[in-house]
């Protein structure tokens, strides 16, 4: 347990899920195994946008959970792990083609974009999650992307699935309107699953419904913020479909 809620205080969670998300939808779309090189640079990406976005909260808000107050508590080694992050970003930029890269320029406009509003956003309801959800689905669907594959109907249930994950614990929060949100989702992502089935397999419908029903599980028997990093470690849930490929 303890080893967990490491990953999950770290942000190491949510790496490791994006990663295994990624190459899980890379799969289904390209065929093969993705470069090396692109799974790097999502982890450290997401990694860096995740830690940056704990300091930004913490220096609007005051910290309230485990992750936001480990970052009042070690803010210099914090910042310290994001210069050397950016540099081994940099350095695996490089091995990295010029579409990917472009595309890449244009998700990190759109997260400066997010950092220098975010203070505002707390006047309004949703935007923030919203956003959150269209930049972490659009950093996992790039490197297919600029490989020419690509499903809309696979990017709106992952923004579904992110958004379902925000909503969940942002209700857990104290914000109870996100309730509404996140049982409307459940029926959205009902209603796409059939879908996904049919062109996609049953083996990725079964993943993405395991991540949807380990939050239903956690809304139902055990709705409580110290669950956070299950419903984190769900999305790592792609690894069942590569265990599966192997045999």
């Amino acid at each position: 347990m303890r080893f967990f809620r490491l990953l999950h205080i770290s942000s190491l969670d949510v790496v490791f899920g994006a990663i295994a998300m990624q190459a899980m939808l890379w799969n289904v779309m390209v065929g093969g195994m993705q470069p090396w090189s692109e799974q790097m640079v999502l982890g450290i990406s997401v990694w860096i946008f995740y830690l940056a976005d704990r300091q930004l909260d913490n220096s609007i808000h005051r910290p309230s959970d485990s992750i936001h107050l480990f970052h009042d508590r070690y803010p210099l080694f914090v910042r310290g792990l994001l210069l050397v992050l950016l540099i081994c970003l940099g350095i695996f930029l490089a091995f990295l083609s010029a579409d990917l890269i472009r595309l890449g320029i244009c998700l990190t406009i759109g997260m400066a974009i997010y950092g220098s509003i975010l203070r505002y956003w707390d006047r309004m309801w949703l935007p923030k999650e919203l956003f959150t959800s269209l930049l972490y689905t659009a950093g996992l669907f790039l490197p297919s992307y600029a490989a020419g594959k690509f499903s809309w109907l696979l990017f709106i249930h992952v923004v579904l699935l992110a958004l379902m994950n925000l909503s969940l614990f942002t209700w857990l929060e104290g914000k109870l309107k996100f309730r509404i949100l996140f049982m409307g989702i459940q029926w959205a992502l009902l209603a796409i699953l059939p879908s996904i089935l049919w062109f996609f397999g049953w083996e990725l419908a079964i993943c993405l419904a395991i991540i949807q029903g380990i939050h239903v599980g956690i809304y139902y028997f055990s709705p409580n913020l110290q669950y956070r990093w299950v419903g984190e470690l769900a999305f790592i849930s792609p690894v069942i479909y590569f265990v599966y490929e192997l045999f």
